[in-house]
Formats: C-alpha cells, structure tokens, sequence
C-alpha cells in the first residue's frame, strides 16, 4: 500500500469513497473534482438569523479574523440579533470610515441596516456592544435603515480557497459589468469552497454552488429552469441542517419560485432511518422524509491524489406528502 493511501485508509474513507478519488498522480482543485464526480452541494448553506458584513481593506489573512481591524469578532456568534455570521467585504471605495452591512432574516422579511463606524476603535465597540445590545439601542451609533434590494454575495477570499479566489473573483467581476445596477459584494469565506464559484442570493437567502452569472441573473429575475437551479442550490439560510435544507429544496423545486415568497419554518426530527423534515408555511404544512446518500471524499485542494480526504455525505428525499 502506498503512502498516500495510507493515509486514506486512516481517515476511514469508505471503498465507495475510495473509488471517487482521483489518481495519486492528480492534484486537481477541489471545485473542479466535485464537479466530475457530480457532488451534491445541498445541505452546505449557512444556518443564521442575520449577516454582518465589514467592509476592510485587501490583504485578507486566513482566518480572516485575524485582520487588525476584525480583532473583536468571530466567524459565527450569538448576539442581539440571534445566530450571527460575520464577514468581511471589500469596501467599494477607499475611505477612512467603515462600514457595517446588517442583513437580518424575519418572520416578515429582510430588513438591510447600514453602519458607519469612523474609526478602528468605534467598530470595536460595536464588535462587543452588538453581543447584548439591539441594533436600535446601541449607543454613540446612527443606525440607517436600507431599502430592500437583490444583493449577491460573492465568496472570493483567495487566502482561504485559490478556487474562490479565482473563480469568485471572475464572477463577481463579470456580475458587476454585466448588471452594474446590482448590488454585489465581494465577501470572505461562506464555506463550501469545494463548489466554487459560491454565492448567496438575498433576499431570498439561498446560497448556490456551481455558479455563474447567467445563473445568477436568472435567480435575481426570477426567470431559470427551476430544476435545474435547484440542483446548484446550497440551501436555504433558514434550514437548520443538511437534511433540513435537502427538504427545504425540494420543495423549492415543486412548488418553483413563488415559495421563497412563503413564510416558511423548518423543523428536522431523527429517526432510526434517517429524518423527518417538518416544513411549514402559512397555508400548509409537508413532511419531507430524508435518508443519508452517498458518501464521498472531500478532497485536498491541489493535493496530490486529492489528500488527505474526509469524508463526507449527500442526502436523498424518499418520501413527499402534504398532512391531511
């Protein structure tokens, strides 16, 4: 046996997973392998309440929190706005001042705020004072309120992933001259780089694998082969799980794209088999059995024969139904 596998063997991959890998000749990137072996994205997105985003200035270290100005904060944490994630983008002009761009989820809608902090030390302050206090209450802050609009968040941190770097780099900028209308953000890392390019839609929250710009110009106008942009669909950032979101997509692709409009809660329960997915909008509720798939090998990035490798795992629908 190799010393390479090995080491495969070590990290308990199974012989299905085994197969998938590539050759120990190939050190592919680890976008370009998932997508030939066809890897299913749904079940990666983010599980939050809200998004912070901070605009600071490039480099970005890896983590990113390790940049001086993001001493004060963590990539997910419980504050006053519930499960939060924080991160950084790139300002859209050179400017002493930073900005903070609030994207919180509600029962209701998506409500954006807007926060300039004219300091280092004024957005440290927000760093520990969002932790307890309210948006509406924090002190020494003048909080704007934003109209609601279709934003995209594109992953491009090139220090995490050299797949996000260069392939959400070219996305957003293609994005940006194709609808310069449109509000994109070049953000760090949103998980899943294995899929890039990644991107997160609001505010419908969806998060998406696989894509590109004609992809995403068909979400924001609401006009794509829905199939088929589901199948690129991460999940949806009020989806507590992977077999959650894997339930929540699915009936995003039977009912199409009028069920983002729906209020909609996702409770997931286990059973001995798998999970019962509980799916509940105002005028019906669905349960959605959900079994664990196949299981394959997330690869090293540009590794020879893609390792080390873990393991990993898809989801499948088995069942279906509307309560009566």
């Amino acid at each position: 046996m190799s010393a390479l596998y090995a080491v495969v063997m070590s990290n308990r991959l199974s012989d299905a997973a085994i197969q998938l890998l590539p050759a120990e000749t190939e050190a592919p990137k680890c976008s370009s392998f998932n997508r030939s072996i066809a890897a299913d994205p749904c079940g990666t997105a983010l599980f939050v309440d809200a998004l912070v985003l901070i605009a600071v200035p490039l480099p970005w270290p890896k983590p990113v929190f390790n940049h001086p100005l993001l001493q004060g904060f963590t990539s997910v944490a419980k504050t006053s706005l519930g499960t939060t994630r924080f991160l950084a983008s790139v300002p859209a002009e050179q400017t002493s001042e930073l900005e903070i761009l609030i994207y919180k989820r509600e029962a209701n809608g998506l409500f954006p705020s807007r926060i300039v902090c004219p300091t280092a030390e004024a957005l440290a302050k927000f760093a520990s004072d969002i932790n307890t206090t309210s948006l509406k209450n924090l002190r020494d802050t003048r909080v704007e309120r934003l109209a609601p609009g279709q934003v995209v968040l594109v992953c491009t941190q090139g220090s995490h992933d050299v797949c996000c770097g260069a392939e959400g780099t070219k996305l957003a900028d293609e994005l940006a001259q194709r609808a310069p209308a449109l509000k994109v953000l070049r953000v760090s890392h949103t998980g899943g780089h294995r899929f890039a390019p990644t991107a997160m839609t609001l505010p419908d929250g969806r998060m998406w694998a696989y894509t590109s710009a004609d992809d995403l110009l068909s979400v924001i106008d609401r006009n794509g082969d829905i199939e088929r942009l589901a199948r690129q669909c991460r999940g949806w950032w009020g989806a507590p799980s992977g077999p959650a979101q894997v339930a929540e997509r699915a009936l995003f692709a039977k009912f199409g794209w009028s069920f983002d409009a729906e209020h909609r809660a996702v409770h997931i329960d286990a059973t001995a088999d798998g999970w019962i997915v509980k799916v509940a909008t105002r005028s019906s509720e669905w349960l959605v059995e959900v079994t664990q798939g196949r299981e394959i090998p997330t690869v090293s990035c540009r590794a020879a024969g893609g390792l080390p490798a873990k393991a990993s795992f898809e989801y499948e629908i088995q069942a279906l139904s509307e309560p009566m």
